[in-house]
């Protein structure tokens, strides 16, 4: 069945073509009455808008690009959530996909957007070694921005206080629970977000008169959690705190300690802050470094540069501790 065009639909509504344009776009000074009367006929017709094309003549899509590491990653995609509802209540769509933490996967997938073409790109970028950053991100051909993971240096780029996090941890498992040798569970190897927060631990437990004894990396899936858990347990590092790089690692460290010990021996900490984290067994402490808020500031921060605007190169969000039982106050 062939296409329905727009000349078509404003011949059977009995207007011009350029009012019928108008009405797709949602411009002009057209009555209320007339534009209901032309989108009942785009309906009863089957007219659809080509983007596509309105893209050629507008040098502009209307679509945003994402790339997350992980969506099954909860953080990720509550901030990708808050991100595509801020972007449709400006008339974007976000087109999302994951790359999987492959450097490999992600150069594919912003070849592929920026053949689509999208307008922007607000990214993840993946943990590893980030040398050919600025021949995957050309600077100028499209506005970008990174998130939560420093990019090079001429990409703009919203992240946490990820240093303050981990100090915010450390400092309340020292000072409340009187915790002196910290373990921190997860995260990839190599990833800024985890250095910075090893460091905020190690720089508030040493000033504390304790040590982070000991690290070790994994991802922060439900099944690389599980996997850690059973790592860590398996050693035999003696430790009276656990700091851990994500609530769902956390999650997976409390169940393995009830499965093999039924109870849970430490003090455990997550990041992130997730919904989820007030209803575990028992409710997660956490330091909540905001996804909601990050993703809705990212969406404006690309809108902004899509009007020519100047935005912040940097911006770092400040992380708050929300004390719960699982670090063993009584709240």
């Amino acid at each position: 069945m062939k296409r329905v065009t727009l000349s078509q639909v404003a011949a059977h509504a009995g207007v011009s073509r350029a009012t019928a344009s108008l009405v797709v776009r949602g411009e002009g000074r057209i009555s209320a009455e007339t534009r209901a009367h032309v989108q009942q006929v785009m309906q009863n017709l089957g007219y659809v808008y080509h983007r596509g094309a309105a893209a050629l003549r507008e040098q502009r899509s209307g679509v945003v690009g994402l790339l997350v590491t992980q969506l099954s990653n909860p953080f990720h995609a509550a901030m990708a959530v808050h991100f595509e509802q801020t972007l449709a209540e400006a008339g974007y769509l976000t087109m999302l996909a994951n790359t999987f933490d492959s450097p490999e996967r992600e150069r594919s997938l912003i070849r592929s957007m920026r053949e689509m073409p999208v307008d922007a790109l607000v990214h993840v970028p993946t943990s590893a070694d980030r040398c050919e950053d600025a021949a995957r991100l050309p600077n100028g051909y499209w506005p970008n921005l990174a998130l939560t993971r420093r990019p090079h240096a001429d990409t703009a780029w919203i992240g946490q206080n990820d240093t303050r996090g981990g100090a915010l941890a450390a400092e309340h498992l020292s000072q409340v629970h009187d915790c002196r040798r910290l373990v921190y569970l997860g995260g990839p190897e190599g990833a800024s977000v985890r250095s910075e927060r090893m460091q905020g631990v190690e720089q508030a437990i040493e000033a504390a008169g304790g040590h982070l004894v000991a690290s070790m990396t994994g991802h922060a899936s439900v099944q690389g959690g599980l996997q850690l858990a059973e790592r860590w347990l398996d050693s035999d590092i003696s430790t009276d705190g656990v700091i851990c790089h994500s609530d769902i690692i956390a999650f997976a460290l409390i169940a393995a300690c009830r499965q093999r010990y039924g109870h849970i021996p430490w003090p455990i900490i997550g990041f992130d802050g997730l919904e989820e984290s007030a209803l575990y067994d028992p409710p997660l402490t956490t330091v909540t470094v905001g996804p909601e808020e990050m993703g809705a500031l990212a969406a404006r921060r690309i809108l902004a540069l899509l009007d020519k605007q100047e935005i912040p190169q940097e911006q770092r969000l400040d992380p708050v501790l929300v004390v719960r039982a699982s670090c063993g106050c009584h709240v």
